[in-house]
């Protein structure tokens, strides 16, 4: 006996309206999911950018100063007292070649107020600069106007291409001519292609320039008028003509992030990918394209979990009421049945809660923003000594703008092997290791923050140890340590009406100890035993990943040490490092002391 015509229909109606509902979970779930991905890729990118724009302003400025030193120099003045002279020339000459090699620079040269090569650091050399007109370039024409200038163009007598910034020369009011420094950044494009980023940057005009594909530079971002090509290529900026494909074709917008197609030689289609700017200087942007089919993929299986997980729910739901169709007489069964139905539906719940949080950690585990937590303190402190030293240049104090460079270039060091020793930590493979004093470590951590101390007013007590102390450590490594420790107690102390940060060093028995307090809020007991696991944080959304605890204390185990926490809610924290002792005779201690 068939079923009658209307619950045929409504077993039609409602199987019409679960086929739609589950299609519609779908699609959410999916919108959902690549809407928290693009948001999360626009995070990383914004960091990224931010790290790549630091590093390139960085390169820049270690020859910013270069044309003003120039312009000083007895050697150039002398050049433009005699203009003719075969002595003056060849000093000049010989200067700007020496200097050049010392600065690790591309070239150096000086024009006339005409625009002509008198001296250059390639005067030896079959495309030396001497006697050749530069008056056609935009940095000349800038620096004759303004005092400076900068431009980026492919060398009219070289063909290579690199980024020069000028200076006036003046002497009693009179314009004697223009200092020229040109930059090599092909290097920079190297390391952007080795980190495997997918980098340019645009000019003014909206031309690449620079960028980690070969193939994209000297083409537009997006489609440009032929009128305005023409004009470009007027110019010979680049030693060619533009090629006028353009890299990326936009198609729409998602998160406020561009997305669209990129392109290489010929045309070839590259993949979708979204584009994330970053306005600098001179009108340039720096251009960072990461690759969205991880999202979507992402986003897919996250709607198809969905999809099934609801699929499920209906099956469970259609299976509770076809038995408590069958079994309605039976009460003595119902309580029975119901239990079975929320067990099923418990484990799906966790069964789903388990497929968010596999792909939480997914994503965390690709983030690049490690290196920039444990980069960001040396940044400040370079940023802060480049405006010191711009103000000391505009004074003229030469000397003590190069002590700071000297302190820069340190600082630069010291960060470039951070990141060497991260990717070693990464690794899992230990650093080499050398009697490191540890007092010139602490008092490496201590400058590097300084600036951070005086802004926030933190009183520093600091004992002397009774003497030297010596452990088999890496020292950069170790400061990197301290340096955290310093941060995270600077930190804990913001809302404190008293700061003090306490930094001792002493040594009990066969072991020196590094102790770091501060007077801050104290950390709660129930954090005290996932303080060092990764990814652990008390700091709000946007300070701070949970890394460095986890990486500090991997480093002082390598050294066969221990860090100990004392905290009292309320009163401060202490945080102790514990490393082996090594005893060193006088006289290595002194040749450790003069190396």
């Amino acid at each position: 006996m068939q079923p009658p015509r209307p619950a045929l229909l409504r077993h039609a109606l409602i199987a019409i309206f679960a086929l739609a509902a589950i299609a519609a979970a779908g699609w959410l779930a999916y919108v959902l999911a690549l809407d928290a991905g693009f948001a999360r890729m626009q995070r990383e990118a914004n960091d990224r950018l931010a790290l790549i724009a630091s590093t390139f302003d960085a390169t820049v400025a270690r020859y910013r100063y270069l044309p003003a030193v120039l312009s000083l120099a007895d050697p150039i003045r002398e050049l433009y007292r005699r203009p003719n002279d075969a002595a003056a020339i060849a000093a000049a000459n010989r200067y700007l070649q020496s200097l050049n090699q010392s600065a690790r620079s591309a070239e150096l040269y000086v024009l006339d107020s005409t625009g002509l090569a008198l001296a250059a650091s390639n005067f030896d050399q079959e495309s030396s600069f001497v006697g050749h007109g530069y008056a056609f370039r935009g940095y000349f024409v800038d620096a004759m106007r303004s005092g400076e200038g900068h431009y980026y163009a492919v060398g009219a007598t070289t063909g290579q291409p690199g980024y020069f910034l000028s200076h006036r020369i003046t002497e009693g009011g009179k314009t004697l001519g223009v200092a020229v420094v040109k930059i090599d950044l092909s290097a920079l494009e190297a390391e952007w292609a080795r980190a495997g980023d997918l980098v340019a940057m645009e000019d003014e005009n909206g031309v690449i320039f620079l960028a980690s594909r070969e193939d994209w530079k000297y083409r537009p971002l997006v489609p440009v008028p032929a009128a305005r090509l023409a004009e470009l290529n007027a110019v010979q900026q680049f030693g060619q003509a533009i090629d006028p494909a353009p890299v990326f074709v936009p198609k729409g917008n998602r998160q406020r992030i561009q997305i669209g197609h990129a392109r290489g030689r010929g045309n070839i289609e590259l993949g979708e990918y979204a584009l994330q700017i970053r306005p600098g200087d001179q009108g340039w942007k720096l251009l960072l394209f990461s690759d969205v089919v991880d999202s979507r993929r992402n986003a897919a299986t996250v709607a198809i979990a969905g999809m099934f997980a609801l699929i499920a729910s209906l099956l469970v739901v259609l299976v509770a009421y076809q038995r408590r169709q069958v079994v309605r007489a039976k009460l003595d069964a119902h309580d029975v049945l119901e239990r079975r139905v929320a067990e099923r539906t418990e484990e799906l719940r966790r069964t789903m809660e388990s497929l968010v949080q596999s792909a939480k950690l997914a994503s965390l585990g690709q983030a690049l923003a490690g290196v920039a937590h444990e980069i960001n303190q040396p940044l400040a402190a370079l940023i802060t000594y480049l405006a010191s030293s711009r103000v000391l240049l505009r004074r003229n104090e030469v000397d003590r703008a190069a002590e700071n460079l000297d302190l820069m270039s340190s600082i630069a060091e010291r960060m470039k092997a951070l990141i060497d020793h991260l990717r070693t930590f990464a690794r899992k493979e230990t650093g080499t290791r050398s009697a490191v004093a540890l007092a010139p470590v602490i008092d490496n951590a201590v400058r590097l923050l300084q600036y951070r101390i005086d802004h926030e007013q933190i009183e520093v007590e600091r004992p002397a140890p009774a003497e030297p102390l010596y452990s088999l450590a890496n020292p950069i490594r170790l400061e990197q340590v301290v340096v955290n420790l310093l941060s995270n107690a600077i930190d804990a102390m913001r809302e404190s009406d008293r700061r003090v940060l306490r930094i001792a060093l002493g040594s009990e028995g066969t072991r020196a100890m590094i102790e770091v307090g501060d007077t801050g809020a104290g950390i709660a007991p129930e954090h005290l035993k996932a303080l060092f696991d990764p990814f652990f944080t008390t700091k709000e959304t946007g300070e701070g990943l949970g890394l460095g605890l986890s990486i500090s204390y991997g480093i002082v185990r390598e050294f066969g040490g221990d860090i100990l926490v004392d905290s009292a809610p309320g009163k401060g924290s202490t945080f102790k490092i514990v490393i082996p002792l090594m005893d060193i005779a006088p006289g290595a201690q002194r040749q450790e002391v003069q190396a």
